[in-house]
């Protein structure tokens, strides 16, 4: 989509007898690059993403991102090396949803331009530019020095470039994405009042270390922001965010990508909430407020760029003034609370008062609040011009009352409706016979005459202009005054954001009271050693408990004094996937401050065949493992769901037991491992760190029925029930017999091929770790150090040996 905006175009004076109105292009708007109010419908971000690989051959891209919310003229840059499967740029991309991606033709890779049509709306308009367009690293500098022109070095720290553009310089991809930004906007006639806000952040979209990483594939998975049809229909965004105000709405979608991870920061979260939850009348009054409250933050930005209305202006300085005076309301309702967090949040906003007396004292405003009138000795040039208006009008009034003395009668000055064209006409009864004979007659009725008198040309032109020069001098006031607010914008931004962060806070409190009992706060633990546990009693999934009343809640507990790994099996519709869902959902409410701090959620559910990225669904989900096995933690939890889909059985097999023997003693992550291959439960019965759970059913063999109970208890599941599923699906009766026959055989003859080879030798996975040890003590690898590795390691084969100990002949 692209508007295109006009303007008129000021006539000369030689064109001033032209009949034709005279129009220029003034600006052109897209999907991404909207700053009209009018043209705004969505209150969520609408962001124009520019991308730069820095070299498309490479299997692994390295990347500049240039990230753009006009609306507010937000700039967030980042730059990094992204894997394969362009993880960092999934999550940033499925994080953003943008609404226009901005590109060089040929720039990207084939994998990259892949990612980008699987992950990227259908809404999302692609924007190419030809390698002439744009601008290049050291063109991008030097459109920096002209755009922040300060000091003899601009690229040196006390120049006038932004801070985060400066952090940026040393990524080429990074400068050049800001470069085709600039280009772009400039083409669309909107770079000048985007770009002289200033506002410049650099985006990591992946935060590790800092908060609770949810890469783009749990976000997709779990369903954070939307759902696999792309609505937000019962996504945790949807359920979750109960925000008032617009700014609140997009702080909240940011805290929900990426969630705390530091207990301390946690626990003070919910100390927040837990207040809030216990003073509904605080609530009201706080609803009171924020009702009503225009989308300040999108107004301060058109305020900079001068592009206002006076009757918006004047309604962010009631807003404000409205902001100040109830967040010390607030406060001192706060100050009473059993934490100083909101107290605290509170006291941190700046004091708007002062700020708005002065702004108001600078003007007054006319009957209709459509113009700002400068008060006296705040604007000479518009006193000066008031004073002239004044004099002539005086003029005026004398020189009709001298014709009124010549003619011998009463007379008025007539104006049009519109007080531009005929003025100061003067109007007699009709019947008056003492008119001078130099008077033009302009129109009559019954009653009247009116008429125009040559006398008065020149003091009315003089009027004229001089009314034309006072309009130009409220309109430079009006802009006077604009950057006089402009001035204080930082004041102003953080005013809004401590009502968007107290908004978000009133969402989580209004969330954990929605959710219903039973209901706890979760408590968390900083922990002795580097591995994490969590342990929830009556687990409920927050989508499920606010629409169904009879969903069935379980008790999960992961790490600790349990094994870390549970091997989930079960058949199918069994309720594997939602408890796994579930559990991941519930660490994301958790450390929200809603409601087992680990640093990651990781996982792999559903295969699924993606066409877009030419991958079938054994790559999708062997794509996505290698990236759990790459950057998983002790501090992580990882899902996996039936991996090893897609291929031959005993490959699938085969990679499902390398890749849980891998998680279970060497990564030691939290993880629920779902299969239907059982017989990965023998070959890991020994393993200390792995737990074999599944999800419990009632079956009725002679009928072939299922009962699924949807409870997650200790045990190996019976079976898989394929045949009983098939039942339940309407398959008919006599396929449905036949293939338990079929797989009655399959399984006894699989069960003797297992028996014979494994007779009381160790696994294959306790063979791998004495290997592992041997080659560790004998020094054959140099492999690094790791004496947590080793510990379990030793561990596990302490109890494999006694397990299988071989038989003496």
């Amino acid at each position: 989509m692209r508007l295109a905006a006009d303007k008129k175009t000021e006539k000369s004076k030689k064109e001033a007898g032209e009949k034709i109105v005279r129009r220029e292009l003034n600006k052109v708007y897209t999907n991404g690059t909207l700053v009209d109010a009018e043209l705004i419908i969505d209150e969520q971000a609408g962001h124009c993403v520019s991308i730069r690989e820095l070299d498309p051959g490479s299997d692994k891209g390295a990347f500049g991102v240039c990230v753009l919310d006009s609306s507010t003229s937000e700039f967030n840059m980042s730059a990094f090396e992204d894997d394969a499967c362009r993880t960092k740029l999934e999550t940033m991309l499925r994080q953003l949803r943008p609404k226009e991606l901005l590109f060089t033709k040929g720039n990207l890779s084939v994998s990259t331009m892949r990612l980008l049509k699987a992950v990227l709306p259908g809404s999302c308009i692609w924007t190419g530019l030809r390698e002439v367009e744009g601008f290049g690293y050291k063109q991008t500098l030097e459109e920096l020095k002209t755009l922040y022109p300060d000091s003899e070095d601009d690229m040196e720290e006390g120049g006038n470039i932004p801070g985060a553009i400066r952090d940026m310089l040393t990524s080429e991809p990074a400068v050049i994405a800001l470069g085709a930004m600039i280009w772009y906007l400039r083409q669309l006639n909107i770079d000048k009042d985007i770009l002289s806000m200033k506002n410049f952040n650099i985006y990591d979209p992946m935060k590790r270390g800092q908060g609770l990483v949810l890469d783009g594939q749990t976000l997709a998975h779990i369903e954070v922001l939307q759902n696999s049809e792309g609505t937000d229909e019962g996504s945790l965004l949807k359920i979750l965010q109960r925000c008032i105000t617009p700014f609140g709405k997009r702080l909240f979608r940011i805290w929900l990508c990426m969630p705390l991870r530091e207990v301390s920061a946690i626990n003070a979260r919910l100390d927040a909430v837990q207040d809030l939850m216990d003073h509904p009348t605080f609530e009201q009054e706080f609803t009171q407020l924020a009702k009503g409250i225009p989308d300040l933050e999108r107004i301060v930005s058109r305020i900079h760029a001068k592009n206002c209305k006076v009757t918006d202006f004047l309604k962010v300085l009631t807003a404000f003034k409205k902001l100040s005076n109830g967040l010390d309301s607030l406060c001192e309702t706060a100050n009473t609370f059993s934490s100083k967090e909101i107290s605290g949040l509170l006291r941190s906003a700046p004091n708007l008062i002062p700020n708005i007396n002065h702004i108001e004292s600078m003007f007054t405003q006319t009957d209709r609040n459509s113009e700002l009138l400068p008060k006296n000795g705040k604007d000479e040039a518009y006193d000066a011009i008031e004073e002239e208006i004044r004099n002539i009008e005086e003029d005026l009034n004398s020189e009709l009352k001298s014709m009124e003395e010549n003619i011998g009668s009463k007379l008025t000055y007539w104006h049009s409706a519109t007080g531009t064209k005929d003025i100061y006409l003067v109007e007699t009864k009709a019947a008056e016979k003492n008119i001078p004979g130099n008077w033009i007659r302009q129109s009559k009725t019954k009653a009247v005459a009116r008429w125009q008198v040559p006398d008065l040309a020149q003091p009315i032109r003089q009027l004229k202009e001089a009314r034309e020069n006072r309009n130009a001098a409220i309109k430079n006031f009006k802009l006077r005054v604009f950057a006089e607010f402009d001035k204080d914008r930082d004041i102003w931004l953080r005013a809004v954001r401590t009502l968007a962060e107290l908004d978000c806070l009133f969402s989580l409190a209004k969330s954990s009271l929605a959710i219903g009992e039973p209901a706890c706060r979760p408590e968390f633990v900083d922990g002795d050693g580097e591995c994490a546990y969590l342990d929830f009693e009556e687990l409920r999934h927050p989508t499920m408990c606010l629409k169904a009343d009879n969903f069935i809640p379980n008790d999960v507990k992961l790490g600790g004094d349990v094994a870390r790994v549970a091997l989930l099996t079960g058949p199918n519709m069994g309720g594997k996937s939602t408890a796994m869902r579930m559990t991941a959902a519930g660490i994301i409410m958790a450390q929200l401050g809603i409601i087992s701090p680990v640093d990651a959620i990781l996982t792999r559910m559903g295969a699924y065949d993606n066409m877009f990225s030419n991958a079938s669904t054994f790559k999708v989900e062997l794509d996505e493992c290698c990236k759990i096995l790459r950057d998983a933690t002790p501090r992580s939890l990882v899902i996996l769901d039936e991996l090893g889909r897609g291929t031959s059985t005993y490959d699938g097999m085969a990679i499902a037991g390398a890749v849980l023997h891998q998680l279970a003693t060497h990564t030691l992550p939290l993880c629920f491992f779902a299969t239907h291959y059982g017989s990965l439960t023998d070959d890991f019965a020994y393993h200390p760190n792995i737990r074999n759970m599944h999800m419990s059913t009632m079956v009725d063999d002679e009928k072939c029925e299922l009962v699924f109970l949807y409870k997650l208890v200790e045990g190996v599941a019976e079976s898989s029930f394929g045949t009983h599923v098939a039942n339940l699906a309407g398959v008919p009766t006599e396929v449905v017999k036949r293939a338990e026959i079929i797989s009655a055989d399959f399984a006894r003859q699989f069960k003797e091929r297992i028996e014979g080879k494994r007779t009381s030798s160790l696994p294959l996975a306790a063979q791998a770790d004495f290997a592992y040890l041997y080659r560790v003590t004998t020094g054959t690898d140099q492999l690094p150090e790791n004496r947590t590795k080793r510990k379990e390691v030793l561990r596990c084969l302490k109890q494999a040996i006694p397990r299988y100990a071989l038989t003496p002949a």
